[in-house]
């Protein structure tokens, strides 16, 4: 083993010539169990060893069984270790997740964490420096190698001497893996016209328009080319598009991830340096004029308080009423959003409250205990229309409550946005009920990664449909879940945000509403990161309260059911 060190070479950083990968190797995946995974939020840990592995392959199965030990030895040093599946059907290995290593399993099923990382072979490790989101040190199913060079490695950070190793190899040992995204694509040249623009027209275009929220519009060829490096990182961290969940729980829209292939597809794309095919530009087209209501007239039009936006700084979140006056109790249908600056509106709650609530607290104004929460707006959504032939309840005798959340836009505005309700002409079929489990009394920890709170339901009075759900918190907030516990008590997991992330506060729609039986009792889950290795965290030294202000927190889980 130590002659086999000897011919290591350990270098200064800045002499050893570049791994070829990329710079900023830093990405996200889900693992067997459905938790996320992003190489840059583990920042305060020393190092990530990750190993590509297969649970068909023998000798990475061996490596693997190493590599527990190795944790175990290691884990009180700041080294997590992962494997990294890039060959088989994730499905498969979750199915199989009781069978394999006790280690977090990263599903890589577009392969392009794998390609980012350069790996070659079944058993590849590599440490990986979370700071940089470096490659520091590979090899090939060989812990023996492995453990002396992260000790090396380890002793060089604290001593506040970066290195990198390398060991040379010109055929590594070990199965090869094979990228069958690659030799799919390397069949045809990727078009452009016919398989990029279509791609972003579905999956980003709607929201990267001109005077929108997104930073830039995606509306030509040369502006999609110039953000290239910066669309490839947020699509392999995860952070665009916005709103994806664990697709392999429950069958929700609204969900925006990419799919294996379209992901594949355009990181190749993008590594070609975006080749283009022609002169036509299906961005460049023009985009047809959106319709003020696209539902139609609604039947009742109301004005949100119009805001004054400044050019630059941070809009804490803003809490306002607006009086309601409808001649009888409605039904509502359906609720539409014409923004009036969708260059600063960033989300929009809705809720209801009676008159005679007489409060101007923001808290109280948006709790459970007082207002129905209605509906959520989002950028790239217009209208929210109930499931089926079902209402919501509004009285007579209520007032609109808005929860607002604005970002600056180097210019100053002032918004005036609008709501439009739909009403049914009579009593529809099924009600339309939100379930809001929310926590009043919250406190989050000072430096704490991972801050669990749960909050279950009542037993449910009778036979009820789910149809959507949406989660609710702040900067803090990282995962949000929502399981039911049946009469029999078992539970089932209805929905997994693994990644969830505060500047998206969707409502995620059930393709087909879910029977959920009397007595059964919802679980709301939410994860809280508390730390620095929280990119959105304004303050991980101070412990957090419930509060709608930016820097405190919420727990709000909205269910909406049809009864």
């Amino acid at each position: 083993m130590r002659a086999r060190l000897a011919f290591v070479s350990l270098v200064l950083l800045c002499l050893l010539p570049a791994i070829p990968v990329h710079a900023n190797s830093d990405f996200g995946l889900l693992d067997q169990h459905g938790k996320f995974h992003q190489l840059g939020r583990y920042g305060a840990q020393a190092a990530v060893v990750l190993m590509s592995f297969s649970s068909e392959d023998p000798a990475s199965l061996q490596a693997a069984a190493d590599l527990q030990v190795l944790q175990q030895n290691f884990a009180e040093q700041g080294v997590v270790v992962w494997l990294l599946n890039a060959s088989e059907d994730a499905d498969n290995v979750r199915a199989r997740a009781s069978e394999l290593p006790a280690l977090p399993i990263l599903l890589d099923g577009s392969q392009t964490v794998a390609k980012t990382l350069d790996i070659k072979v079944l058993g590849e490790m590599l440490i990986l420096d979370p700071g940089s989101s470096s490659i520091v040190f590979r090899n090939v199913n060989s812990t023996d190698e492995l453990a002396p060079a992260l000790t090396e490695w380890l002793a060089a950070k604290r001593a506040g001497r970066p290195v990198r190793y390398e060991v040379p190899a010109d055929t590594p040992a070990g199965a090869p893996l094979t990228y069958r995204f690659r030799e799919q694509f390397a069949d045809r040249q990727i078009s452009y016209q016919k398989d990029i623009a279509p791609l972003l027209k579905a999956r980003c275009a709607f929201c990267h328009v001109e005077n929108g929220l997104a930073p830039w519009a995606m509306n030509r060829y040369l502006m999609v080319l110039g953000w290239s490096p910066m669309m490839r990182e947020t699509v392999i961290t995860r952070r665009m598009p916005p709103g994806q969940i664990d697709n392999a729980v429950g069958d929700w829209e609204n969900t925006h991830e990419l799919s294996d292939e379209e992901m594949a597809l355009l990181i190749e794309w993008i590594d070609q340096r975006g080749p283009r095919d022609g002169e036509m530009d299906p961005l460049a087209e023009a985009m047809p004029v959106a319709a003020d209501w696209p539902l139609g007239l609604p039947d009742l039009i109301v004005d949100v308080p119009e805001q004054a936006i400044p050019a630059t700084g941070n809009v804490d979140f803003l809490v306002k009423r607006t009086a309601l006056s409808i001649p009888e109790d409605k039904w509502i249908s359906a609720v539409s959003y014409k923004v009036g600056d969708k260059s600063v509106l960033h989300s929009l709650l809705v809720y209801a409250v009676d008159k005679t609530f007489d409060s101007t607290d923001p808290d109280a104004l948006i709790a459970a205990e007082n207002a129905e929460f209605i509906s959520v707006y989002v950028p790239g959504e217009t209208d929210d229309v109930f499931a089926g032939n079902a209402g919501f309840a509004l009285s007579a005798n209520s007032d609109l409550v808005f929860k607002l959340r604005y970002l600056t836009s180097g210019r100053e505005t002032v918004d005036r946005t609008q709501i439009g309700l739909y009403f049914h002409d009579t009593q529809p079929d099924r009600e339309i009920e939100t379930l809001a489990l929310e926590k009043s009394e919250l406190r989050i920890p000072a430096d704490v990664r991972e801050h669990t709170e749960v909050v279950l339901s009542q037993p449910l009075a009778q036979d009820m449909w789910l149809t959507s759900y949406s989660p609710h918190a702040h900067s803090r907030g990282s995962t949000m879940t929502l399981s039911v516990i049946y009469p029999d008590q078992s539970e089932e997991l209805l929905i997994n945000v693994a990644n969830f992330n505060y500047n998206w506060q969707l409502a995620y729609r059930l393709r087909e509403p879910k029977s959920i039986p009397a007595g059964s009792v919802f679980r709301a889950t939410t994860v809280y990161d508390n730390s620095a290795a929280n990119p959105f965290n304004p303050d991980p030294a101070s412990a957090v309260d419930q509060g709608y202000r930016f820097d405190s927190e919420m727990f709000s889980h909205f269910i909406r059911l049809m009864k």
